[in-house]
């Protein structure tokens, strides 16, 4: 008789409880990253490649040696209204080749390559990257850490030493 009120009492407390399922946090972030990576391939809407980021967003990039603490700064250094940039062969602005989400972590790592473009007139690239994103609570990108295969050399001889600023 016990057995059977413990088990009833512990059925309904165990079927009673709700949680959000992780297919529906999984595909709310993955969802996010998707219309991230879509935007910033197609590199024609500045304010909704920014609406990503978090307004104390941190950027690192590693190899160039730049950080940013703050979404006006990050809106500087990607100003994509400066027409410097020119995608060459009618080609997204990048191609992902590997996703790696958490989202227990709330982070993704983009695996991929910058293609072919000019930079105030001078071509650039294939460029290789990884690109690490922190995710805040809202869904917005609240830290970036970026590793590009700058070529040539010369854009990164000066750069400043990140590892360093801790």
């Amino acid at each position: 008789m016990y057995k059977l009120i413990f088990t009833l009492i512990f059925s309904s407390v165990l079927f009673g409880c709700t949680s959000v399922p992780i297919e529906t946090k999984n595909t709310e972030l993955e969802q996010t990253l998707e219309r991230y990576i879509s935007t910033y391939q197609a590199r024609t809407d500045f304010q909704r490649f920014l609406s990503f980021y978090a307004d104390d967003v941190v950027l690192e990039d590693m190899l160039y040696g730049y950080k940013v603490t703050s979404k006006q700064q990050l809106a500087e250094f990607f100003n994509w209204q400066s027409q410097d940039v020119l995608v060459l062969n009618s080609q997204h602005t990048l191609s992902i080749e590997q996703k790696i989400v958490s989202i227990e972590e709330r982070t993704a790592v983009l695996r991929g390559t910058f293609n072919p473009f000019l930079y105030h007139g001078k071509q650039l690239g294939p460029w290789r990257f990884t690109t690490v994103l922190h995710f805040n609570e809202q869904g917005l990108i609240r830290y970036q850490q970026d590793w590009i295969n700058y070529y040539p050399r010369s854009f990164v001889t000066k750069a400043p030493n990140l590892n360093l600023d801790r």
